[in-house]
C-alpha cells in the first residue's frame, strides 16, 4: 500500500535553485535504494538514508497516513507499506515504558518531536535454556527531534520510553515482524514468548 503523491512534503532547493518537494514516496525510494545496496547491513542502511530521513522530518506529517493496528501504542498511521517495508509515523505514549523486546528483522527510529529515552540490548546468553536470557545494555540515551537509532540483529532487542507527550516517531521496518516476539526482563535473566496483537505485554 503506497498512499497517494499528495502526501505531505518539504520543498528542498533542487541543482538550478528551485524548490522540490520530497515527500514519503522519495523516502521509500530512498530506502529501498539502500536496501538493493547493503542487503541487511541495517547500519549501513541507516547512514545511507540519513539524509531523506531528516528531510521528510522537517515535513508537516501529522495530517496523513493510514490507521493501523500497533503492537505496543495507540495511535500509529502506515505512511508506506509493500510488503518488503514499511514506514509509519507513531505517537508514544507519554510514561508508558515498553519492555525489551526484539523484532525479527531490523527497525530504525527517526524522532519527529518530543524525547524518547531509547535502550538497546545484546543477549549474552545462547538461547539454549527456556525462559533465560541476559542482557547487556550496549547503548542507552534519550533521542531528541532529528536523532535516530536503529535497532538490527543480533542487536535487535530494544525497550522505550516517551518522555512527553507529544512524542511522535517516523519508524521504517526493513521487513514484516515476527508475530511470537521475546519480551525480557533484565533484572531477573528472564524472558518469554508473547504475540502482542493477541497477549498484553505491557
Amino acid at each position: 500500500m503506497t498512499l497517494p503523491s499528495g502526501t505531505e512534503g518539504t520543498n528542498i532547493a533542487g541543482g538550478d535553485g528551485a524548490l522540490v518537494e520530497f515527500t514519503v514516496r522519495d523516502l521509500a525510494q530512498a530506502v529501498q535504494k539502500q536496501m538493493a545496496i547493503h542487503g541487511k547491513d541495517a547500519k549501513s542502511i541507516l547512514e545511507g538514508i540519513r539524509d531523506p530521513v531528516t528531510k521528510i522530518l522537517n515535513s508537516n506529517l501529522r495530517d496523513i497516513g493510514v490507521k493501523r493496528e500497533g503492537n505496543h501504542i495507540d495511535e500509529s498511521r502506515y505512511l508506506y507499506y509493500d510488503g518488503k517495508m514499511s514506514i509509519t509515523f507513531d505517537l508514544l505514549p507519554e510514561g508508558k515504558n515498553i519492555p525489551p523486546h526484539d523484532h525479527g528483522i531490523w527497525e530504525a527510529l527517526a524522532i519527529y518531536s518530543g524525547e524518547l529515552h531509547h535502550t538497546v540490548y545484546d543477549r549474552k546468553d545462547d538461547g539454549s535454556k527456556e525462559g533465560y536470557a541476559k542482557l547487556q545494555v550496549i547503548d542507552d540515551r534519550v533521542l531528541q527531534p532529528g536523532e535516530m537509532s536503529i535497532v538490527a540483529p543480533p542487536a535487535e532487542i530494544h525497550s522505550f520510553t516517551a518522555l512527553t507527550d507529544d512524542t511522535w516517531s517516523v519508524t521504517i521496518v526493513g521487513g514484516r515482524y515476527k508475530p511470537d516476539r521475546h519480551y525480557y526482563d533484565p533484572a531477573n535473566n528472564s524472558c518469554r514468548i508473547a504475540n502482542p496483537k493477541k497477549q498484553k505485554v505491557v
